[in-house]
Formats: C-alpha cells, structure tokens, sequence
C-alpha cells in the first residue's frame, strides 16, 4: 500500500513539474519572440504606426492601441487566453482594411499593459470592452466587434449586455460552448498551492478565465435566442483547442448567423490565415461603411 501511495505521489509531483516547466517554457518564448516592443517596431517597418492610449478605468487602466483613421468605421479586436493588443498585428497593418476601418485592439485585464487585475466573470470582460467602446465612440455610433477563442465568449457577453454599441460581430474560433469548455484536467492541476503560486502571471490569468469559462457561458444559454446582432462565424476542423463542434452547439441558438467552417484551418487564425478575417472585415463595407 505504501509502495502505491509512494509511486502516485512521484507520478503527481512529476505531472506538476512538467506541466509548470512546460509553462514556463511557453511564456519564456512569448515574451522574447513577441514582447511589447518588438511587435511594435515590427508593425513601424510595414509603415504602420499604432497610436496608443491608456484609458482610466477606475484606479486603474486600460492599454489600447489603433490604426487607421478614427472617423471611419471602427473594428474592435478582443483577444484570447492568453493573449496581447498586438495578437492581431497581421490584421491592423493591412492596407486594404486601413483604407476603410479604424482597427483597435487592447490587452484584456491581466494582460500586457493593462493594470486592471485578472477577471474570471465575463461580464466584468465585458465592461472592460464596453470601456473601451466607450472612449473611442462618437455620435452614438455602433462598432464591428471581433474575437478570438476566448476573446469569442468576453464578444458573446458583450452583446448581451452591451448590444446597442454593436452592429456586426465576428466570431474567429470561438470559445462558446459550456459543454466543451469545461475545465480540462491541467488547469485543475495548477488551479491552486504551490503549482499556481510559481505559474508565471500571464498562465495564471488564463487559468483563473478558463475555470470559470463553462459555468460563465451555461449561465448565457438560454438569453443566446434573442441576439439580434448579425453574426459571422469562422472556424477550422483542424482547431485543436476549441472543438468544430462549438458551431453547431451555437446554431441551436442563434439564427441569424453566417458561418465558415473550413477543412484546414486551424485554431491560431490571426496568426496562420490572416487574409480570412481580413477577407470577412472587407465584405462588411458595403454594408457598413458609414456610422
């Protein structure tokens, strides 16, 4: 009986090790392959200079960052977990979208260099973008509001309490369904003690989001049917994150949707396959071209 108790315990310590060097390790290439500074001289080199502002929030602030022209239509971008502003950097430096949008990312709370703490509630993920929509807004008008994987559910919410402030969402790979959002068993493993206290700030963010994800989302199922924001919805059956299936769990709920779901695309789309959503924002003109 010892023995067993002996051989679960150096499994379990084991599993934990691996699992915060692992952490570490992805962290460590984030911040060097792509910090704050970098991303930005980066984005100057194709000619784009982001303007930044940091917008109070209480006794605290929120980083954004834009490009474009503020008078034309405005897109916003919210971000996954983990993630920062400059996430959609293949985005807000192409030059057809330049031409017509005003593009605005920003960190999320816990993220970068936004000072607002780590939020697990996604209406309080909410107020942070409605914040955000508030400060850029002008002459009560409506916003294209796009996001990715988590960024998709702080969308979700955002509608359902902000809706008036949004004329069009884009869904890209989203994290939507409580079913198949539920807690996986990592973040069980470092949800609390030793293995969370020495995760690096940026994973223990994520981790406190996404164990509060499913239940977050459960409580918005049966509000989803009366969305009247039209609705794009993009996703690849390569996704290994969010399963494909999230579609079809969101069509039993929302009608008024137009959905793509492409064989080989996968879940890191800003990244892989920018031209989509670039593809997806450009098809809005027409439709949205004046506030």
């Amino acid at each position: 009986m010892k023995r067993k108790i002996k051989k679960f315990v150096l499994i379990f310590s084991t599993t934990i090790l691996l699992v915060v060097l692992l952490a570490f390790f992805l962290v460590f290439k984030i911040r060097s392959s792509f910090d704050h500074q970098t991303v930005l001289t980066e984005i100057q080199a194709k000619n784009v200079f982001p303007k930044s502002k940091d917008i109070p929030f209480g006794d605290f602030t929120i980083h954004t960052n834009y490009t474009g022209n503020l008078n034309n239509q405005k897109v916003l971008f919210i971000h996954g977990s983990p993630g920062y502003w400059f996430d959609f950097k293949n985005i807000i430096t192409d030059s057809t979208l330049l031409e017509k949008f005003c593009l605005i990312t920003f960190d999320r709370p816990g993220y970068g260099k936004t000072s607002v703490p780590s939020q697990a509630n996604l209406n309080n993920q909410a107020e942070i973008v409605d914040a955000v929509m508030q400060h850029f807004q002008t002459n009560n008008e409506k916003f294209i509001v796009l996001g990715h994987s988590y960024g998709g559910a702080v969308l979700e919410q955002t509608i359902l309490n902000y809706s008036k402030k949004i004329k069009h969402a884009i869904y890209v790979a989203p994290c939507l369904s409580p079913k198949h959002q539920e807690a996986k068993w990592y973040n069980l493993l470092i949800s609390g003690g030793l293995p969370n206290k020495i995760m690096p700030h940026e994973l223990r963010t994520s981790n406190l989001e996404m164990m509060a994800l499913s239940e977050c989302l459960e409580k918005n199922e049966q509000k989803l049917k009366d969305i009247k924001v039209p609705t794009t919805y993009i996703q690849g059956k390569k996704d290994i994150l969010v399963p494909y299936q999230t579609l079809d769990y969101y069509k039993s709920h929302h009608q008024n949707i137009d959905f793509s779901l492409l064989d080989e695309l996968n879940h890191f789309v800003p990244w892989s396959n920018p031209e989509i959503i670039i593809k997806n924002i450009n098809k809005l003109q027409s439709t949205y071209n004046s506030k």
